[in-house]
C-alpha cells in the first residue's frame, strides 16, 4: 500500500511474490527477468534506473511482468522448480526468524524484572541518580537478590559519605 499516492497496481504484488517464490530479492529478480528476456547481462546503471522507476513509481517492465507471472503460473500449478532458472549466480534470501513463544516471554520476563527494579530505587536527598552500596554491584536490587539467593543476610550499606555531602566536608 502507497500512502502517497494511487495504490500499486496489481503487477508489483506479483513480482514480490515471484521473488519470493523463487526465494531471491526483487532487484535480483529483474536481473533475472532482464537475462531470460535478452539473453544477455544488464548493465548495472540502467538495472538500477529501472528498479529505481519500479520502486518509486511502480512501473514494471515487460520482461519482469512476463517472469513474474510465468513463476506465480508454474507455482500454482505447483511446477515450480526454482533451479531451473539457473538461480546459482544469485545470492538466496534467508527468511527472517518468527518470534516464538519463548521470545515473547523473554521480553515479558525482563519488563517484569525492570519494573520490580523501579520499585526499589531509591535517591540521596541531594543526588538525581539512584546510588548502591559502595563495593557492590551498584545496585540494591541485585545486592538484595543475590542475599536472597545465596541465604546470607541483606547487605545494608556502610556508612558512608558520599563525595560531595555534607558529611564529607566535616574533618
Amino acid at each position: 500500500m502507497n500512502m502517497m499516492g494511487p495504490q500499486a497496481p496489481s503487477d508489483c504484488g506479483a513480482v514480490a511474490a515471484a521473488a519470493e517464490a523463487l526465494g531471491i530479492g526483487e532487484y535480483d529478480f529483474f536481473r533475472l527477468a532482464f537475462r531470460r528476456w535478452s539473453g544477455r547481462e544488464p548493465q548495472g546503471k540502467a538495472l538500477e534506473g529501472i528498479f529505481v522507476a519500479y520502486m518509486f513509481h511502480q512501473r514494471v517492465p515487460p520482461c519482469v511482468r512476463h517472469l513474474g507471472r510465468e513463476v506465480l503460473k508454474l507455482k500454482g500449478s505447483g511446477a515450480l522448480d526454482p533451479a531451473a532458472f539457473g538461480l546459482a549466480a544469485f545470492e538466496r534470501r534467508q527468511p527472517l526468524p518468527r518470534l516464538g513463544r519463548f521470545s515473547w516471554r523473554l521480553a515479558a520476563g525482563a519488563m517484569v524484572v525492570l519494573f520490580l527494579m523501579s520499585l526499589d530505587v531509591s535517591y540521596m536527598r541531594d543526588r538525581s541518580i539512584p546510588l548502591g552500596c559502595p563495593g557492590a554491584t551498584g545496585s540494591m536490587f541485585f545486592d538484595r537478590l543475590g542475599a536472597f539467593f545465596k541465604g546470607g543476610p541483606e547487605r545494608a550499606c556502610p556508612e558512608f559519605a558520599y563525595p560531595g555531602t555534607e558529611d564529607a566536608r566535616e574533618p
